[in-house]
């Protein structure tokens, strides 16, 4: 375990960050490759730990991968077989949720395992929906969680499959249901009878499904609002020849968060290239939430992000019940801020890469301000902040909670700073270029 010093900043910053690609858009464009039609070639996608784990799942199904440049060629296989018959899904929610469904196409059993902490995760809802289309679930010690085995067939009917999901834990189980969905001999309706958590995730894969050709449609109205509380979601999704083509990656919006807070922690400006004008990505909340705590943030013609701030960090009063994944750089926002904050609707961290509520908590408090958790919320009370090592518990999101910390706070340390090879391999040394006033380029 490397401990990793982050930079102090004194004066006010002055940078451009170029983002890494989308971790959530690269995982969804590799399964569809993997039951297209035809060639896909994705521009621009991210190497980390998580893609390239899924690279190596859709090759256990049949795909053929080749490194070309400026990004991934992808061959799908003219029916989907299992080789090993293993995935290894490592900590990747993505992975274990996404391919899940895939081994009941592939008609042999299919053994899902991954890192020790890994079967925290919670799979319960997602592998009660597969047994509905027909799965056998086996070798499972810990029900709902990794290790299992997936056996059996879909379900030989043409007629309409309905499934009842429990989604309570996690978007993925509808996102791994509706990828799948094209690929199915049946029309599914798949029906969710619950607030569902980051709403936004599920509109990204219903988009970039119909966009490769998929028929899926959205029969209960509108719910990718950022404050949506829909308690009743239903889609129908029909088979379809799904196209390959080109698949151009955005840049990951979530990992800007933290270098656009400096901006609000330490003065000045952080400007961001690229930033999509219309994307279904949790991160371009951004863009909203910043605005209250201090910052002037605008997009500019030409496409770039400018966030500026003073310095000073006012408090928030927020549910990101549609957006979680903001929440551990949100909370160093709210732990460095002159006012207390509340961040409510974020119940389902608990099963993230760890329970990231009780993981704030204890890092917050570590730092000498005070937080509570909650079923469902973190109240953070500004103090006075000192010095500590935070505990990332192998999860990327907490190490870049620890570099916003550090920013301000003098002799803070990281333990397990490589866990940011999940999303962002290069971020210790582009963060060390932001602090420092120069371009960051990832």
């Amino acid at each position: 375990m490397t401990v990793w010093t982050p930079p102090l900043s004194t004066q006010p910053l002055n940078a451009v960050v170029s983002l890494p690609p989308s971790k959530s858009l690269t995982a969804r464009a590799l399964v569809l490759a993997l039951l297209a039609k035809e060639n896909t070639f994705i521009t621009n996608p991210l190497r980390c730990r998580d893609t390239d784990l899924m690279i190596a799942g859709i090759q256990e199904f049949g795909a053929n991968v080749e490194e070309k440049s400026g990004g991934l060629l992808i061959t799908p296989p003219p029916t989907i077989s299992a080789k090993t018959g293993v995935i290894e899904c490592g900590l990747s929610g993505t992975v274990m949720r996404f391919l899940a469904p895939i081994a009941l196409l592939s008609g042999k059993p299919v053994h899902f395992q991954g890192d020790k902490q890994a079967s925290t995760r919670p799979m319960r809802g997602l592998l009660d929906a597969l047994t509905q289309l027909g799965a056998k679930i086996t070798d499972a010690p810990l029900p709902g969680h990794l290790p299992f085995t997936i056996e059996g067939a879909l379900n030989d009917s043409s007629q309409l499959q309905q499934v009842h999901l429990d989604a309570s834990d996690s978007s993925q189980f509808v996102s791994a249901l509706l990828l799948v969905s094209p690929a199915l001999p049946f029309e599914l309706q798949i029906e969710v009878d619950s607030v569902l958590p980051s709403i936004r995730h599920v509109e990204m894969t219903l988009a970039q499904v119909n966009a490769c050709g998929g028929k899926i449609e959205n029969i209960s109205g509108e719910t990718g609002d950022w404050d949506s509380l829909q308690t009743r979601h239903i889609w129908r999704c029909q088979p379809a020849r799904l196209r390959g083509g080109e698949q151009v990656i955005e840049p990951d919006l979530t990992n800007a968060g933290s270098f656009l807070g400096a901006a609000l922690a330490c003065g000045g400006q952080i400007s961001v290239p690229n930033w999509p004008a219309q994307t279904f990505q949790a991160g371009d909340a951004w863009r909203y939430l910043l605005s209250p705590m201090g910052a002037r943030i605008y997009r500019d013609s030409e496409g770039t992000l400018i966030c500026q701030g003073n310095g000073t960090i006012g408090g928030i009063q927020t549910d990101l019940n549609a957006i979680g994944e903001l929440t551990p750089t949100l909370a160093a926002l709210c732990t460095l801020a002159v006012e207390p904050s509340k961040l409510s609707g974020i119940g389902h961290l608990k099963g993230h890469e760890t329970n990231r509520l009780h993981a704030l908590e204890t890092e917050i408090n570590r730092l000498g301000a005070k937080a509570v958790a909650t079923e469902t919320s973190l109240q953070i009370t500004p103090g006075i902040l000192h010095g500590a090592t935070i505990e990332t518990y192998s999860d990327h999101r907490m190490a870049m909670f620890g570099a916003l910390i550090g920013l301000r706070v003098p002799d803070v340390k990281i333990a397990g700073i490589e866990c940011v090879t999940k999303t962002f391999p290069d971020f210790p040394e582009i963060w060390r270029a932001a602090v420092a006033g120069t371009n960051g380029v990832a």
